[in-house]
């Protein structure tokens, strides 16, 4: 595992880019996957006012657990740095579109320190709003973009890989909160393949059909947001 800075950094940036209040941000990313690499940079690191490192790793016999560890190794290295907040990426994120009014609720809500991990993009499980603007609570899976505080962090370096996705683990033991709208979804198998398919599908094509579970999902659990349940 080796880090690798974003050399691509600050090319085609637009007004739309945007900023997240957090220590260090960092692409996940096989060391034979330039194409993704290239890809990330032109689709989502355009779009961000700050350096991402791209986190290289090599293929593991058993590419889950390689998914995991490699996820685990960037919080272990914000707890020995210190860091409070880290923003993770895998290579295959893909933005929709940014926008800075939720980002500036999204850093608010970052400042306050209350949350574990915040999903910028995640598939369905179940989602229920809080009265913080943009911000759900969920339990849900995909780590394509997520921000880790440092108690998340700490969850995750002290959990060992046990056979299970780490997302999946996420979604065990993990505070979940979500934005609302989310801000990413990851790039269709068709243009990025991935090494893990035959365990976790990509699911972009799914959301493509499915966009309309994204929004109703907070309307059937509403009942959970006037209770204020687990919040």
């Amino acid at each position: 595992m080796r880090f690798l800075r974003n050399n691509t950094f600050g090319q085609g940036f637009n007004a739309q880019s945007v900023s997240f209040d957090v220590d260090r941000s960092f692409c996940i990313s096989l060391g034979a996957r330039a194409d993704r690499r290239e890809l990330f940079d032109l689709t989502v690191a355009s779009l961000i006012s700050s350096e991402i490192e791209f986190f290289i790793v090599e293929p593991c016999s058993d590419p889950v657990r390689g998914c995991y560890e490699s996820h685990q190794a960037i919080a272990i290295k914000a707890l020995g740095a210190g860091w409070e907040r880290v923003l993770i990426f895998e290579d295959d994120a893909k933005p929709y579109k940014l926008c800075p009014r939720q980002t500036r609720w999204i850093n608010r809500f970052l400042r306050r320190g209350q949350f574990e991990a915040l999903h910028l993009g995640y598939t369905m499980g179940r989602t229920w709003l809080t009265w913080f603007p943009y911000i759900a609570r969920g339990k849900v899976v995909a780590l394509h973009a997520y921000i880790l505080s440092r108690e998340g962090c700490r969850v995750l370096a002290e959990t060992p890989y046990s056979g299970v996705p780490v997302d999946v683990m996420f979604k065990r033991r993990m505070k979940q909160h979500c934005v609302f709208p989310m801000l990413f979804r990851q790039q269709p198998a068709a243009i990025t393949g991935s090494n893990i398919e035959a365990r976790a599908l990509n699911d972009d094509e799914w959301w493509q059909r499915n966009w309309r579970k994204h929004q109703l999902s907070p309307l059937k659990n509403f009942w959970r947001t006037l209770m204020r349940i687990r919040f």
